[in-house]
Formats: structure tokens, C-alpha cells, sequence
């Protein structure tokens, strides 16, 4: 297939479950101009063989067979090999509205958009949502780069996760030429969300549902709380460290305070979850001492916080004690 309008990156390890349910709706597309690109991510099951049945079936499917290294490496892997104008990415133990594409892409060709965005609706693994239950219209809305990086900031949770998430978007491949996913990295979209909306002239919102984002049990995000869920805070302090870089200062601000909410709330279940994790504190406390000039001077910061920041860099037991007292 010669210079497909979109390439599809889905990376894959063992999803075999779910992988064909994936792979079906987006071959179900009522658009039709793409490549779908496979990334075996060395899958232990059957996921290989699986690409392998649908790659011959499909002209517009390539499989890619490498070592395990991750969502991120994958996805690189991927990319690395698109041919497309413009980048999907879809996990595949998700799935997406037969429509997903042709909306994402219509959309960014008439109004010139870097990146369009949708909506997602959460599904538990029994649901099969092919196709739209719902014909209404659908409100379309435009952003600067400066305004879609404040949606990392609004006050609803899960409005906040859809400009974060790589799964519910279609991109101009030209926004990766000089980026890539971190590797090795859980929250791999934490860590890059805000180079690609910055470097992004326009951003286009579609208010629908399209990107069907399946509940397991056993997801790596979803399940209980490791060492590994620390690169969350890593990937914050990195967001909060960019945004001063480029001297936007309400930007760093709400970065710093996410970052703190973040910091604490992780450092506490680090502290009396994890056994062992002396080293992992140590480290996370460094990162924080070196923000706490910042987070003094944040005017999103109460007086009473700032406080508490202050008998916690000094007194960390202290402040923990005092912390328990008050529940």
C-alpha cells in the first residue's frame, strides 16, 4: 500500500483475549485509507500468531516481531516504520466506534488541525460497542496549543485524562519527528502529552464518544500499587520542569501543584505499602527538596500548605505524625 492518509500503531503483548476484537474494529472502519501496523512486543501467548492470520488476510496490515520492551518501545517501533500523514494509536485490549477514523480525519483535513481529539467511554470486558448507539450532532471546538495544555489543568478528573492519553487521538506525523515514548516508563503518556500539545498549532475536540477503553482487572495501571506506579511523579516534575523552560509561569505553577498533590499522596502509599522502599523515598525526596523554592512561591498554594511543605522537608516524621493525627 503506497502512502496510506493514516497509519494505526497497535503494540501488543499478551492480549491474546482481546486482540482480535481490536483488530476487527478497526478493520471496520468506514474509513479505509490507512495501514494498520501490528507490533509484536514478543507476546508469551498466541498474539504473534494471530497478527501473523490477519496480516495475510489484509493488505493494509504489516507485522512487526521484536524482543519484549514495552508499550513505549513498541510504539516506537511502530512509528518508525508509519508511512501514514497522520498517527493513530490503539491498545489492544481496546477497541473503537466503527466511525473513529473517518471523524478524526475529516476533522483534521478541514480544519487544518495537528491534532484532533475524542471523547472515550470506559467498557468492561463484555460490552461490544461497534458502532454509535447515538446519531446526535457533534460539537466540534478548537484550541490553541497554550489552551489545550490548561485541559491538563480543569477541574474534572476524567476531562483532564482525554488530553493525556495517546489511545483517543489522531496526530500529524510530522509532531514525531523529534519525539518519541520513554522507554521503560509506566505512564508513558504523562511523560510526552505536553510536548505534543505544545508543539501542536491547533487542536480540534470532538465531543463524542468513539474510543472504547475496555476495564480489566489485571491492567498493569488498574492493579495495586508497585514501585513502578512511582514514574508517575517523574513524569509530572518533567511536565512542571518544561513548562518553566518555555516561561509559561501559570502553566509551571499548576504543573508544581499537580505535581505536589501527586508526590504526596504517592510517597505516603510508598512509605507504608511497600516494604523496602527506603532507597525509592530517598529519591523522591530529593526531587522534592529541589522543588520546594517553587512551591513557596505558588500563588495556587495555600499559606497553611506551604507550611506543611516546610515541616516536611525538616521534619518528615513529624509531619507524618501530624498528618495521622488529624485523620
Amino acid at each position: 500500500m503506497v502512502n496510506p492518509k493514516i497509519s494505526i500503531i497497535v503494540p501488543i503483548y499478551n492480549v491474546e483475549k482481546y486482540l482480535s476484537k481490536c483488530i476487527d474494529s478497526i478493520l471496520a472502519q468506514t474509513f479505509s485509507d490507512f495501514e494498520l501496523i501490528l507490533v509484536n512486543d514478543g507476546s508469551p501467548d498466541n498474539c504473534g500468531e494471530i497478527c501473523d492470520k490477519y496480516g495475510e488476510k489484509d493488505e493494509r496490515i504489516k507485522v512487526i516481531h521484536k524482543e519484549n520492551g514495552g508499550l513505549s518501545s513498541a510504539r516506537n517501533a511502530g512509528i518508525k516504520m508509519a508511512t501514514g500523514i497522520y498517527l493513530g494509536f490503539i491498545d489492544s485490549d481496546d477497541y473503537i466506534d466503527e466511525k473513529m477514523y473517518e471523524i478524526l480525519y475529516l476533522n483534521a483535513v478541514n480544519h487544518s488541525s495537528d491534532v484532533v481529539v475524542c471523547d472515550f467511554l470506559k467498557v468492561s470486558e463484555g460490552e461490544c460497542l461497534l458502532s454509535s448507539k447515538s446519531e446526535l450532532e457533534i460539537d466540534v471546538l478548537h484550541f490553541t496549543n497554550k489552551q489545550a495544555l490548561e485541559q491538563l489543568y480543569i477541574s474534572e478528573k476524567e476531562q483532564r485524562v482525554k488530553w493525556v492519553i495517546a489511545c483517543n487521538k489522531l496526530y500529524k506525523r510530522s509532531l514525531f519527528d523529534h519525539l518519541e515514548f520513554k522507554l521503560n516508563r509506566l505512564y508513558e503518556d504523562e511523560f510526552i502529552a505536553h510536548e505534543i500539545l505544545y508543539n501542536s498549532s491547533k487542536v480540534t475536540l470532538i465531543t463524542k464518544q468513539l474510543y472504547y477503553y475496555v476495564q480489566r482487572e489485571n491492567s498493569i495501571v488498574g492493579s495495586s500499587f508497585t514501585i513502578k506506579k512511582l514514574d508517575r511523579v517523574y513524569a509530572l516534575k518533567e511536565r512542571a520542569d518544561f513548562f518553566r523552560g518555555i516561561k509559561e509561569t501559570d502553566l509551571h505553577n499548576q504543573a508544581q501543584r499537580q505535581f505536589m498533590d501527586v508526590f504526596f499522596w504517592y510517597f505516603h502509599k510508598t512509605k507504608f505499602e511497600i516494604l523496602n522502599a527506603e532507597k525509592e523515598l530517598r529519591d523522591l525526596k530529593k526531587v522534592f527538596n529541589k522543588n520546594l523554592f517553587f512551591l513557596l512561591k505558588n500563588p495556587h498554594i495555600s499559606r497553611r500548605n506551604k507550611l506543611a511543605l516546610i515541616l516536611f522537608t525538616l521534619l518528615p516524621f513529624a509531619y507524618f505524625k501530624l498528618i495521622k493525627n488529624s485523620h
